[in-house]
């Protein structure tokens, strides 16, 4: 039987177990790092485009809409929608208030910051959280208007843990909650 042996990058050499063991962990490193950057890429992608949106634009006027629509339909119920004259006007209806405070859950600091700008763009105020911890003691302490939270943290907390204990917890109970998810 012939054995094969080989030298690593540091030039030392490799026995045929020690090769495969080696293999295997670089392949499950790539995979990792596909995963993660898999993970982030759609969103990343879309929050990059909108952050380059022209403010006075159409695009960014409906998305502007499509955002209040979203956000005061959460927070206070229904809202009515008119199609736009010939420039960009508010919803009709209930609109948000400027100024209210947003708090993002994500463990990716570039989601955070990427969404905390889009939606200071929007006049909406934004803190981030990177854990679930971190996202309950912003919530004692910031008292948001609203709760943007990924599914899934590393530390295996989950941003249905995170929900379960703002709907559980009395002045919270009524919080808006949206998850966020990337994949």
């Amino acid at each position: 039987m012939q054995t094969t042996e080989t030298t690593s990058d540091s030039g030392t050499l490799l026995g045929p177990q020690t090769f495969k063991q080696a293999k295997i962990e670089h392949y499950l490193q790539r995979a990792e790092d596909y995963l993660q950057m898999a993970r982030y890429r759609i969103a990343l992608d879309s929050l990059s485009a909108v952050n380059h949106l022209d403010p006075d634009s159409s695009a960014a006027s409906s998305l502007r809409k499509r955002i209040e629509y979203f956000i005061c339909s959460l927070k206070r119920g229904s809202l009515t929608a008119e199609e736009a004259k010939d420039t960009a006007g508010p919803v009709s209806g209930q609109k948000a208030r400027r100024g209210e405070l947003v708090l993002l859950v994500d463990q990716d600091e570039r989601v955070l910051t990427s969404l905390a700008l889009t939606l200071r763009r929007y006049g909406f105020s934004a803190v981030g959280a990177g854990s679930y911890d971190e996202a309950i003691d912003a919530v004692l302490e910031y008292n948001p208007d609203m709760v943007v939270s990924e599914v899934n943290f590393e530390n295996g907390s989950l941003g249905y843990d995170l929900y379960l204990w703002i709907r559980t917890n009395i002045g919270t109970e009524r919080l808006p909650f949206l998850f966020l998810a990337t994949r």
